[in-house]
């Protein structure tokens, strides 16, 4: 299943504004990226690891999917959460030119992909 939702994340990749990205398991990261040259890969993917952690904690989905985001100064971090525990974040900067309605999009498509 993993392989099929890092491949459709694939496919709605670049999204202007979208700085990183990671697909987690409840317990590891099975995939991430960072795009920007602004950011360290391996901080970006601490700070998504740190937010989708406290989004588990906080708003559990239980056997229920859910969107939520946190904004920060000058990005935002947008997580799709399914109800069989895998997870999308995407660290997105804050700014006029971001693509909201495709971010959105991707999140939505990623909630409803199943394993067929």
């Amino acid at each position: 299943m993993t392989d099929s939702l890092i491949n459709y994340l694939g496919t709605q990749l670049p999204i202007g504004g979208v700085a990183a990205y990671s697909i987690q398991l409840p317990n590891q990261v099975v995939d991430s990226q960072c795009f920007s040259k602004a950011l360290y890969a391996i901080g970006a993917e601490e700070m998504l690891n740190q937010v989708v952690q406290g989004g588990r904690a906080l708003l559990p989905a239980g056997d229920s999917s859910a969107q939520y985001c946190w904004t920060f100064e000058v990005h935002r971090v947008y997580v799709a959460a399914r109800s069989d525990g895998i997870c999308l974040a995407l660290l997105v900067e804050n700014n006029p030119t971001t693509q909201v309605s495709r971010i959105q999009e991707t999140l939505q498509g990623f909630l409803n992909l199943t394993d067929s």
